[in-house]
């Protein structure tokens, strides 16, 4: 990270870092002593300089004193609560890549001020963004709750060249001081509210980057990239940077490349060594030529001839298999929104400008290139903005508001039908096995007339003995089932549970686009299974298949009947939108499962219908109350205790016990250690046979092999009958006589496939031809095992988890599942929040942080979330900007009130005392004269509803709509 942000401390005492510390730094020659003058070595940065001049020298005591919130010009409070309790402020460190600190260590007088020229500038441009962007807000009123951008911003900047151990490392401080004009009172100065800057920490970084990268390349040099949105230097070597990395290496013995960054702000802590013991002056600078002596090159020399060999760093475009780049072109801009609109909707002005500025970074471009593209963009049509605010925060683009306004209007026009025959329904219930009340409604609901059925399941709930009556009336009825999914794993779960051709939905888009495949007409259901993690634009392609492609048969009597299973509480569509929630909201009805039957145990039951219903955190609550949250310091004893837990579990529940884990990388390294277990069981037997494999981060690796693996096929392979998601066992091996290796893989369907290793390959891949996309699969990831069943599950958490992983990972067992926690993040996180970090947290506290994560619940947003009339949108796919309010929006407060009324009624509330008490509530904010007579009349409605009604969830389709 190149930008870090840290709170002071508070009153003059908190400038004292900063100008008292002789040793803070390991200086260089000609720096020992600057901490000791009067004028630090340090200037200010004020965007209108109202209290210091932009660009002055920093004096001490100026400097001390706006720490404590005084007016150093005339010594009296500047804001309220100055003093030595006032927050000082807040520490902004912009930290330059290691290739620059090397070329600044090795540079003449002259090259250094460049460098530094270079670095000054870099921080001025990323301050800037600060002003610019209006991440600054001053607090005014009662309790500081209005707020407002002030007209002058404070920061003192401190640049410094060498890290705690000697090496060269440039970096700036810039201390944001906790006092800033008001700008509707320019005589007044207020304290900040600095919580934008740390949510924008990361596109301030690559800002800075970004300029240091176009000053370097107008130099000569060039910039490679580094991993993370990072770049070097081309030219300087990855071992010279080693050798240069000292602190870094003291970190990362303490805690891994990955940690957390309250992990690594922990470990800096504990690692830090005496200050004056490190040389400085003559000495340090003697030590650094003996280091680069070592290696025979200057690096001056080196990094200019990188640069005239490479070129700028453009960044590759991906191959989109259905749907081209959404902004096609190789800027910065375009190839920002592109990789953002693969995955979402809507692209936010944060993570737009973020991916943006990190693309440009690599060509060597500048920020003021990267908001004229936006401009561009935005001016072009290419970028549809959502929003009036006068810095746009919400874009979308054409193509993919009228997609989404396809789906829309397919899924609210299309007629109802008689796709089942009333007969047919009658004779498959009474065929069905043991069904539940809520079972029986669900399947007349979802056979009913409608044209779109929405169930909605949770995990465990009985899905799929559900489905098969579903199939059953359906074949009853002289009907054709076809089943989707997003995936071929749960498309062939759909396949063997219910007996039906079910394929996925990347197939069917394919065989339907090539003519290879009829569209399901008026005698055809067609089932879509995890339906919640179905993108927009597959949803749409699906409907549109639905209606036939034909005008006058889109929304007649013809089209096929749909039915899509899901859960929207679990892991979302990979895809941009919530499809899902969007058909849900348009066609106003849907039949829901609660009663969960895969859990055997009466409590973790009850915990899974609370996550169900959204509260994941009661759910991981109620695991913690069983003790089945066990914590544990560090990565290695982490995954040793989960590898450990999944031994016990299976010598309880068998050999079906799978890991659960959010990363790849977490997942791969578990993998390793459960071979070992195997390896010693006899399970895996014989030597290992290394070969390349792509990973699940789509990386080539050498993967181990041994007969009795347990692997996992990562994409479909035709010939073999492979679907991407399939499980197998390594049975032998045939070594050739060319070297290459043959193997025997048995599925878990019970076929044996044999085959080359490379010919485990889709063989019309281009890049990375004839690697094999195969891991091995005792861990996975939570997208990875949505949708199976096993005996027991370990739930292993080494980073941060949220609502819908844990909701996941603790549904898939039917006996028991076990929690495992890496303690050290949390701890660094509950420490960096602690009056003294030093105290190690409680455990009681780590699992409050941990229930806390557990609550974070993310819905992929739609394009129809911000368009001022939803009903003018879907009928013709274009975005109107919604108006801004001024007065209360009438329609609105009707329409919430009537969900609220409802979920009330649904919770066994009086919604009659429930909408009075929320009246009561506004009244505080609104005067009584101020509701207008229509309010008043919508209130006095809702209330009757109450009064006069019982009504159910879901709104009545004969009952008169709110306008």
């Amino acid at each position: 990270m190149t930008a870090s942000l840290h709170a002071l401390g508070c009153g003059r005492s908190a400038g004292a870092y900063y100008t008292e510390d002789p040793n803070r730094e390991a200086s260089p020659r000609f720096r020992d002593n600057y901490y000791a003058r009067d004028n630090v070595s340090g200037t200010w940065w004020s965007t209108s300089s109202s209290v210091v001049r932009n660009g002055s020298s920093i004096e001490k005591e100026t400097f001390r004193d706006l720490c404590a919130g005084i007016d150093p010009r005339t010594g009296k409070s500047l804001v309220r609560g100055a003093g030595e309790r006032h927050r000082a402020g807040w520490d902004i460190t912009f930290s330059t890549p290691k290739s620059f600190g090397i070329l600044w260590a090795a540079g003449s007088p002259e090259q250094r001020a460049i460098l530094e020229a270079i670095q000054g500038d870099a921080v001025d441009q990323a301050l800037q963004m600060v002003a610019d962007e209006r991440l600054i807000e001053v607090r005014l009123g009662a309790g500081g709750r209005l707020r407002e951008a002030p007209s002058d911003i404070m920061v003192a900047k401190f640049p410094h060249f060498t890290s705690r151990e000697g090496d060269p490392a440039c970096h700036t401080h810039c201390v944001l001081l906790n006092s800033a004009r008001s700008s509707s009172d320019p005589k007044k100065y207020l304290t900040i509210e600095p919580r934008q800057v740390y949510a924008w920490q990361v596109v301030l970084g690559a800002a800075f980057r970004t300029t240091l990268s176009e000053k370097l390349v107008a130099m000569g040099f060039s910039v490679r990239a580094a991993g993370r949105d990072q770049f070097e230097i081309a030219g300087i070597s990855d071992a010279l940077i080693e050798q240069f990395s000292k602190r870094s290496r003291q970190i990362k013995a303490v805690v891994r490349g990955d940690a957390s960054a309250a992990e690594k702000e922990v470990a800096a802590l504990a690692t830090r060594g005496d200050k004056a013991s490190v040389p400085t002056g003559d000495e340090l600078e003697r030590r650094w030529r003996q280091e680069l002596a070592a290696f025979g090159i200057d690096p001056w020399s080196a990094a200019l001839a990188a640069g005239r060999k490479l070129g700028p760093h453009r960044g590759a475009l991906r191959d989109y298999e259905f749907d081209p780049p959404e902004v096609p072109g190789d800027t910065p801009v375009a190839l920002a929104a592109s990789e953002i609109f693969r995955t979402e909707s809507v692209a936010t002005r944060k993570e737009l400008l973020q991916r943006a500025l990190a693309e440009a970074s690599l060509q060597g471009g500048g920020i003021e290139s990267v908001y004229a593209g936006l401009a561009e963009h935005a001016a072009s049509g290419k970028l549809v903005r959502l929003d009036r605010d006068a810095l746009p925060q919400h874009w979308t683009t054409a193509g993919l508001a009228a997609e989404e306004a396809t789906l829309l209007r397919l899924a609210g026009e299309r007629q109802r039908g008689s796709w089942f025959k009333p007969a047919a329904i009658e004779a498959a219930l009474k065929h069905a096995s043991i069904l539940s009340e809520e079972q029986h409604d669900a399947i007349r609901e979802v056979t009913s007339k409608d044209p779109t059925c929405v169930l909605e399941a949770g995990a465990g709930t009985g899905k799929t003995t559900l489905a098969k009556v579903v199939v059953d009336a359906a074949k009853r009825s002289g009907l054709t089932t076809v089943g989707l999914a997003p995936s071929w794993v749960a498309a062939d779960e759909l396949s063997r549970s219910t007996g039906i051709e079910a394929i996925a939905i990347a197939r069917f888009r394919h065989e339907i686009d090539a003519g290879k495949r009829r569209p399901p007409d008026s005698k055809t259901l067609v089932i879509v299974d995890e339906a919640g993690m179905v993108g927009m634009r597959d949803m749409a392609a699906i409907f549109k298949a639905c209606a036939g492609h034909v005008p006058s048969n889109a929304l007649g009597d013809g089209s096929a009947k749909i039915l899509l299973c899901g859960d929207r509480r679990q892991l979302a569509s990979v895809a941009g939108g919530s499809a899902l929630r969007a058909i849900a909201d348009t066609i106003e009805r849907s039949s829901t499962l609660r009663g969960v039957r895969r859990q055997a145990v009466d409590w973790q039951r009850a915990a899974s219908v609370a996550m169900a219903q959204g509260d994941s955190e009661a759910g991981l609550r109620a695991y913690a109350e069983e003790d089945r949250i066990e914590m544990v310091a560090g990565r290695e004893a982490a995954e040793a205790l989960a590898i450990k837990t999944w031994q016990d579990l299976r010598r309880l529940h068998g050999d079906d016990v799978i890991v659960v884990t959010r990363r790849n990388r977490d997942a791969v390294s578990l993998n390793l250690a459960a071979r070992e277990i195997l390896r010693e069981e006899r399970k895996i037997q014989g030597p290992d046979i290394v070969l390349p494999a792509i990973d699940r981060d789509g990386e080539i690796v050498q993967l181990p092999l041994a007969m009795g693996d347990r692997i996992r096929f990562s994409e479909t392979l035709p010939r073999h009958e492979v679907r991407n998601g399939t499980r197998g066992t390594v049975e032998q091996f045939f070594p050739s006589g060319d070297g290459s290796v043959r193997l025997a893989i048995r599925l878990e369907d019970g076929r044996v496939v044999e085959d080359a290793w490379s010919g485990f390959a889709v063989r019309r891949r281009s890049h990375q031809a004839g690697v094999p996309k195969i891991v091995h699969s005792v861990a996975g990831s939570a997208y990875s095992v949505q949708g199976r069943t096993a005996a027991a599950t370990v739930y292993y958490v080494p980073g941060a988890t949220d609502a819908r992983e844990t909701y996941v990972a603790l549904t898939r067992h039917r006996n028991d599942v076990r929690i495992v926690v890496e303690s050290g993040r949390l701890a660094g996180i509950c420490r960096t929040h602690q009056a003294d970090p030093s105290v190690p947290p409680t455990k009681s506290v780590l699992l409050e942080r941990l229930f806390s994560e557990a609550r974070r619940y993310r819905e992929k947003v739609n394009v129809a979330d911000y368009v001022e009339d939803r009903l003018r949108f879907v009928k013709s796919g274009s975005v109107e900007l919604p108006q801004v309010q001024n007065e209360m929006n009438l329609g609105l407060v009707a329409r919430a009130a009537r969900r609220i009324e409802l979920a009330a009624q649904s919770l066994g509330l009086d919604g009659c005392r429930f909408i009075a008490e929320l009246r009561r509530r506004a009244l505080r904010l609104i005067p009584e004269r101020q509701l207008y007579e229509g309010a008043a009349s919508i209130v006095e409605k809702v209330k009757s509803w109450s009064r006069t009604r019982v009504m159910s969830v879901e709104r009545d389709p004969h009952e008169p709509s709110i306008s």
